[in-house]
Formats: structure tokens, sequence, C-alpha cells
């Protein structure tokens, strides 16, 4: 039986390395991405490594392309098992929040919250016939002193109530469909700066986890489920401060 996972912004990042470990085990991937010269890149490339894979165009800038990619998934992949809800953009990552324009923050919450909302909407139906699931990726919403990327904490924060939401009106309606977040915990990437230190993952951790969660036999509707790796992020933190002592 085929099993086939959608990803969106797959073409690079954690995104792309959770397509490549999903097609690793033997999962057909959709390749969500806005650009085609990089999805099909992106496509050859897992092509190159045995994995079958195929580009869709979606952006979250343009609704209508999510809602056209519906139609084309239900017409030629109604098996779809898992959408993993990937791509998203952080705004500016360390401006305060009066210095923050009204455009960036609109833009972030586009993306992050009205993008995955017409997600869960546009692939619900097909989702409903294989009793599938819906994988939100996002992060910890609370303030620190160290980490406050206002449009980011905003954008996520509204995302993780509409998670919750949905799941409790899934399970009300009867709903087969499994929808959660995950956060994989801090993982180094373009969106961040590329942000590295004892404390975050390497993107082929973040992604373990995040496919790991995704593929499990455990209903999680309407949580958000986390997975540090604690042990391995502690041994980390020891090693380097035995390093540097």
């Amino acid at each position: 039986m085929t099993k086939t996972v959608l990803i969106t912004g797959a073409n690079k990042g954690i995104g792309f390395e959770v397509a490549r470990q999903m097609g690793q085990k033997g999962w057909t991937v959709l390749l969500g991405a806005r650009n085609e010269d990089r999805g099909l890149a992106a496509v050859r490339q897992l092509k190159n490594e045995g994995l079958k894979v195929e580009w869709l165009r979606i952006d979250m800038d343009d609704l209508a392309t999510v809602r056209e990619a519906a139609v084309k998934v239900s017409e030629q992949h109604p098996e779809l098992k898992i959408l993993i809800n990937n791509a998203g953009i952080s705004g500016h990552m360390s401006a305060e929040p009066l210095d923050v324009t009204n455009q960036e923050l609109k833009e972030t919450l586009t993306v992050n919250v009205l993008g995955n909302f017409e997600m869960i909407k546009a692939f619900t139906p097909i989702l409903r016939r294989n009793h599938g699931r819906i994988v939100n990726l996002t992060i910890p919403v609370n303030y620190t002193r160290f980490w406050h990327p206002f449009s980011y904490i905003i954008s996520k924060s509204g995302l993780n109530q509409m998670i919750k939401m949905v799941g409790q009106s899934f399970r009300k309606q009867h709903i087969p469909v499994d929808v959660f977040g995950i956060i994989p915990g801090g993982v180094t990437t373009d969106l961040n700066g590329h942000m590295s230190n004892p404390l975050m993952h390497t993107i082929p951790e973040g992604a373990s986890a995040v496919v790991k969660i995704a593929t499990d036999s455990h209903h999680h509707q309407g949580k958000i489920v986390t997975d540090y790796g604690a042990t391995k992020l502690i041994q980390r933190l020891i090693k380097s401060r035995r390093e540097h002592s």
C-alpha cells in the first residue's frame, strides 16, 4: 500500500531533511515549495538518492495555490496519509516590539496562521477518508530574555491555539484526522541565521524528532508535542564544557 506524505516548505532546511527521512522510510513524498526552480532542484536531489518524490507548488502567501494543490492531490494522490505543515517565516528575530512594522507582522501572520489554516481546511477532506494526520511545526511561545522574536512568537501563539481548537472540534465532530503540533527544539537553520550552540539540534536531529512523532501510533489530537532530545543535548553540553574548561 502506498504511503504518501505532503510537506510544505520542503525545498530546504528541516523540511527538506524531513522529506529525505520520510522517503528513506518508504514514503512517497509530495514536496511543497513556492519556487519551481528550487522545488525541482530539491526533487532531483532526492530522486538521485533513490527516493520517490515530486514537486507541488504551494505558496503560503497565495492561498489559491493551496486550494489548487488540494484539488491536484485529491485527483492524483487520494491516498495521502500525512500533511506536515513546515513552511513558515520568522520576521526580524531580534527586533523590539515597537520596531516591528505592521507589514512585517502582517506577512508573518499570513504565512504562519492564515496559510496553515488554509492548508488544514483544504486537505482535511482528503485526510478524513484515510484517517490521516496533520502535523504543524511550531515553537515555544513563552517570552524570555534570550528568546523574544516578536512576530514569530505572536504568529506561532495563534497557530498553537488554532491547533488546540481544531483538534477539539475534530474530536467533538468525530472527524478521524489527528491535528497536532510538534516542537522539535532549537534547530540550526537559515531561519535563525544558522544559530549554533550546544543546546541546538542539527537539521538531521530536528528532522528525526519530527519524523518519529509524525509516524508514531499515538493519538495527539489538539496537542503540542515536544521532543527536545534532552539526553543528547545534555551530553553535548557536558562535552562542550569539558572542551572549554
